[in-house]
């Protein structure tokens, strides 16, 4: 009978190989990723065009989906004034210009999916910077107090050090480490079907990103020298009644029944920063942006709409409790705010964010 041949060594090879063919395709995923996304994970990148943008230039990219807060982080401490007034909230802001704030110099510090943690870190990096305004513009959105752990979005961790520093200074408990950790935007790195699809975006596209003194291009989206969003002709066209109406569709059947939670904890320490920035003598407004009109009555008969009330009464609360100016809301009734106003179920265009603004007293904008 032939003799045993031991197999182990061929095992080995084989789970090496197939071990480094799995490195160098991951290898080659993140690679292409960074290359093709510059403005979501090269930091160099990020600040060459913060630098541009704080010399007065705009800049056109292929989209808005980049690193905010990356770049945001870039601009403040890249600042050669300090802004009479800041708006910071979600992209529901994406479209406030500076010319709401007439004869102010104006920055908008709008992030994706933001966060109550976001509200902490943004006030450690204005007053480490030297930049903390005359007034300062926050806002309240569905998830701003929703637990950590039940929370899909995950960008806000890519500041987590700035919020725990200012925990720390406000004496308030951080998350732990394992909750800050942007591990999503890590892992997001090496995900394939990304690369395909903006490689799709970038082959098909007729202009590149760049510098620009346009606020609009035909096919790229602007980032304006305020830090606002001004957006291409494509996408304006794109936005009809009936782009809308669907999309409205589709969130309030995404939706449901479920409702996101409010953490007390989060609410507590929103509250002691805005405490702090008022000790800085920053004078800070709390302003609440509407939804849709036909999304807003829907989701009045769901448990969603309980949590919109509820942060309204907490942004009232916020106001009495700690002797700031509270206006705006979630219902477009309010102040006129029609179907036509919106892009989405929650992104109202200047003409209705300019109502919601309007209410703010001219000597709490500092005019």
């Amino acid at each position: 009978m032939p003799a045993d041949v031991d197999t182990r060594p061929r095992y080995r090879f084989f789970t090496v190989l197939t071990i480094g063919l799995a490195a160098f395709l991951f290898a080659g995923i993140g690679l292409w990723n960074y290359r093709l996304n510059p403005l979501a994970y090269d930091r160099s990148q990020l600040r060459e065009v913060a630098g541009m943008l704080v010399q007065g230039q705009n800049y056109a990219n292929y989209d808005t989906n980049i690193n905010w807060r990356a770049l945001r982080r870039e601009q403040i401490y890249q600042m050669k004034a300090t802004p009479d007034v800041v708006v910071f909230g979600g992209s529901r802001w994406w479209e406030a210009h500076a010319d709401l704030f007439p004869g102010q110099r104006f920055f908008n510090a709008w992030v994706s999916n933001d966060q109550a943690e976001d509200a902490l870190a943004l006030a450690y990096m204005l007053d480490h910077a030297g930049r903390l305004p005359k007034t300062l513009i926050l806002s309240l959105r569905f998830i701003s107090f929703q637990p950590p752990a039940e929370r899909e979005a995950a960008e806000w961790q890519e500041w987590s050090g700035e919020y725990r520093a200012m925990a720390a200074r406000l004496g308030v408990a951080p998350h732990s480490y394992f909750d800050t950790m942007p591990v999503k935007n890590w892992s997001g790195l090496f995900y394939a079907p990304a690369v395909f699809e903006r490689a799709r975006q970038v082959a098909a596209a007729p202009e590149k990103p760049g510098p620009t003194t346009l606020m609009q291009k035909p096919s790229l989206e602007v980032i304006a020298a305020d830090g606002s969003i001004h957006w291409s002709k494509k996408s304006l066209a794109k936005y009809t009644k009936k782009f809308v109406d669907g999309n409205v569709r589709k969130e309030l059947l995404k939706i449901g029944d479920r409702a996101p939670k409010i953490d007390p904890a989060l609410v507590d320490a929103m509250g002691k920063a805005i405490g702090f920035l008022r000790s800085k003598g920053v004078r800070v407004i709390l302003v609440q942006t509407p939804y849709h009109p036909d999304f807003y009555t829907e989701i009045q008969k769901r448990p969603f709409g309980k949590t919109l009330n509820s942060l309204e009464s907490i942004a009232q609360d916020m106001s009495r409790r700690w002797g700031v100016i509270s206006v705006g809301g979630y219902d477009p009734a309010r102040f006129g705010c029609v179907g036509a106003d919106f892009i989405d179920q929650i992104h109202s265009k200047p003409s209705c964010l300019s109502k919601v603004v309007g209410l703010i007293p001219a000597k709490d904008k500092g005019v």
